[in-house]
């Protein structure tokens, strides 16, 4: 994988954006921006394969759970900022994940 190329554009926003908000810096809209184009970009790409990379693999096992805890550093509107973005981010996980509708039988 070249530093280039979507999943490592994931990773890398990922670690900009997690640490941010673990380190109490707050919410960092340029790596959460990087970090959602990302993913979509993973989706589109992975929409295929049977099987995805394991460094996505491992960036997305850990999205929603940092994420929600991390929120629990920050108080109001911040807190529940954080919230939403984790709540963004499981479904754009799933959207990396999700299975191909294979067509149905003719009705």
């Amino acid at each position: 994988m070249t530093t280039d190329d979507p999943v490592s554009r994931m990773a890398q926003a990922w670690a900009r954006f997690d640490e941010s908000l673990r380190s109490g810096n707050g919410f960092d809209d340029t790596a959460y921006d990087a970090l959602t184009a990302a993913l979509r970009a993973c989706a589109a790409e992975w929409a295929e394969l049977d099987a995805i990379p394991r460094l996505g693999a491992n960036v997305l096992v850990d999205l929603f759970p940092s994420t929600e805890a991390n929120a629990a550093l920050y108080r109001g509107e911040a807190a529940d900022r954080v919230m939403r973005a984790a709540y963004e981010l499981h479904t754009l996980a799933g959207h990396c994940v999700a299975l191909r509708q294979e067509p149905g039988p003719p009705r």
